[in-house]
């Protein structure tokens, strides 16, 4: 196809019939612009609208392809073949470009997924184990079974804990490898006891959250309790070397001070103790103990 040769054709036929290159344009489903650079043999037209241009301009396809009329008889036979090879292709390349959308459409929504998937994960809500909200309402704790990792969470199994406080900040631990056993919180809201459950038994932590500390609550109660009354038993040792006595947490009293606690442990000569104790948490001292036996309290 000879541009110009074409491009003369289009306008010669297009005048003769009374259009303007709007007219045309509009039958054709394009601009004028595109008209006017066809007529002025800057460009050819797509080989999708030589079917419906020269419907347009009253003349055969083989005119356009030559850039003159030809007589029918001079028409070349394969010309239709031509534009139903040309029809085809386009269809083809139509559906490649209908794959890649597809295949780029999907890696986009994978991406999509990736991203939400780890933002999921780094928020934490699908390790999310219980939420604690102090008695004021000041604070809230946050159980979670993974570990921390710096403002996320990591891979590795764990209980980690989350305290939000009304100024913004967080008390962020992490504990390990254990299991959760509760939270309570002291009715003035300025500590909380933590029970984690390991392969040596039942831990206490009681934190502070005002000192921005926490401590082993188990080795504060067996001082407490070595200094109390029950000092007069002979404990038997435990893997630590301190005595094997196992704390189960009960209630706080209403001077968030206090806690009420329940003890056992095997003495030496193989018999089993229990009972309750007042602990004091400022003072460290254990009071009240109510030691159990089978004909009740004493």
């Amino acid at each position: 196809m000879d541009n110009q040769k074409t491009g003369a054709l289009i306008r010669q036929l297009r005048t003769g019939r009374g259009m303007t290159q709007k007219d045309l344009a509009r039958q054709l489903a394009v601009t004028d612009r595109a008209v006017s650079k066809w007529e002025r043999g800057l460009c050819a037209p797509d080989i999708a609208l030589l079917e419906p241009l020269a419907a347009a301009l009253g003349c055969p396809i083989e005119a356009l392809l030559r850039g003159e009329m030809v007589p029918p008889e001079a028409a070349v036979p394969d010309t239709v073949r031509i534009l139903d090879w040309a029809r085809a292709e386009l269809a083809r390349q139509a559906g490649r470009l209908h794959r890649r959308m597809l295949l780029g459409i999907g890696a986009a929504l994978a991406g999509l997924a990736l991203l939400a998937g780890w933002l999921l994960w780094q928020s934490g809500v699908p390790w999310l184990l219980e939420t604690i909200p102090s008695p004021d309402g000041t604070r809230a704790a946050r159980v979670y079974s993974k570990e921390l990792a710096g403002r996320g969470f990591g891979w590795k199994d764990g209980v980690s804990l989350i305290v939000s406080q009304a100024d913004g900040s967080e008390w962020r631990v992490i504990y390990g490898s254990c299991e959760f056993g509760g939270l309570w919180w002291a009715p003035d809201g300025s500590r909380y006891v933590l029970a984690l459950e390991t392969a040596e038994g039942t831990r206490l932590c009681l934190a502070r959250l005002e000192q921005n500390a926490e401590s082993n609550l188990n080795a504060y109660l067996t001082m407490g309790v070595q200094a109390s009354e029950l000092a007069k038993y002979d404990y038997t040792p435990g893997p630590d070397g301190w005595p094997a006595i196992r704390y189960e947490f009960l209630q706080w009293a209403r001077d968030s001070r206090s806690m009420l606690l329940y003890y056992s442990f095997v003495a030496a000569d193989g018999q089993t103790h229990e009972g309750y104790f007042w602990y004091d948490c400022e003072s460290g001292a254990v009071r009240a103990v109510m030691e159990m036996q089978q004909d009740g309290l004493h």
